[in-house]
């Protein structure tokens, strides 16, 4: 950084971070500091730091560059390339938000040494939710191997990744099957006050609709099973105990829903999805039986 004049914001690790109190702190910060549209923010950090960092970017002066640092799994795989970034509101999981893309990420496989379990496991949920999406050798690798190449994963999984959002980057087609395990997963998260953190709850989203999808006749065979084998040889969770009625109450807001239906994404196999409008009765149908053995 020598030459380059730079300010450091730190929030505390958490899903609660993601607050309208940090974004507006964070936008005190930037003026007192005198930033500018030749300025940008460097997000130093996991998912909710980028997604923090990349909301006040798109949001200070109209614009500012943004560049990302992941230093989780998850971040890493997930949120630092997809563009969508915001918080969470009214305990309602990125109720306000943008799309709005770093100029440029840069992934250091190093970090992931500094990681706990329960961190590399939140990360490898939403692996093993890529690998159910379009991957069966992924899969099938991932339930099997104990010493995963992190390196090759993390390879894969963004260029499934990829391949959904770079022709669809305003999620309005192909992009919407990345919300597998997503419809039940938030409502889980926020049911959970984020004592679950999010790759555990679309790990746990996933598992359900698998198993509902098996139920309903949608899926080939009960993979759903497959699925739960491998979570629990990887030591992720694989249920969460919520009232139907409170979760279809945080769904009200979900961000999918349109004229009173929403897009639900349900795994017909290892490597294939498909996607169905619902409307609430038929959602709570779908809960009902993913969460029931």
């Amino acid at each position: 950084m020598k030459g380059l004049e730079y300010f450091i914001f730190k929030i505390t690790p958490g899903e609660k971070s993601k607050s309208i109190e940090n974004f507006v702190e964070i936008n005190k910060f930037l003026v007192e500091n005198n930033f500018n549209r030749g300025d940008a923010i460097i997000a130093f950090g996991g998912g909710v730091v980028g997604d923090l960092g990349g909301y006040v970017a798109a949001s200070y002066l109209r614009g500012i560059d943004f560049l990302a640092v992941p230093t989780t799994l998850l971040s890493m795989i997930d949120s630092s390339v997809g563009g969508k970034n915001g918080i969470n509101f009214m305990n309602l999981k990125n109720q306000v938000g943008s799309f709005y893309f770093p100029k440029y990420v840069h992934i250091d496989y190093s970090f992931l040494e500094t990681l706990d379990e329960r961190n590399i496991n939140n990360g490898l949920a939403e692996i093993f939710k890529y690998s159910v999406l379009k991957d069966r050798e992924l899969f099938d690798y991932l339930k099997t191997a104990n010493d995963l190449d992190y390196e090759m994963i993390i390879y894969k999984s963004l260029n499934i990744k990829l391949d959904f959002v770079r022709d669809d980057e305003r999620d309005k087609g192909k992009r919407q099957k990345l919300n597998l395990g997503h419809t039940i997963g938030h409502g889980i998260e926020s049911l959970s006050n984020y004592q679950l953190n999010h790759g555990e709850s679309i790990g746990i989203g996933t598992i359900y609709m698998a198993r509902a999808a098996y139920k309903l006749g949608f899926a080939e065979d009960d993979f759903y099973k497959d699925l739960i084998e491998a979570f629990e040889n990887h030591n992720l969770p694989i249920s969460y105990d919520f009232d139907t009625d409170e979760i279809l109450e945080v769904l009200k807001h979900d961000k999918k829903i349109k004229n009173n239906r929403i897009n639900i994404i349900i795994p017909t196999k290892i490597g294939e999805v498909m996607s169905k409008k619902n409307d609430f009765n038929e959602l709570r149908e779908i809960i009902e039986l993913g969460k029931n053995d």
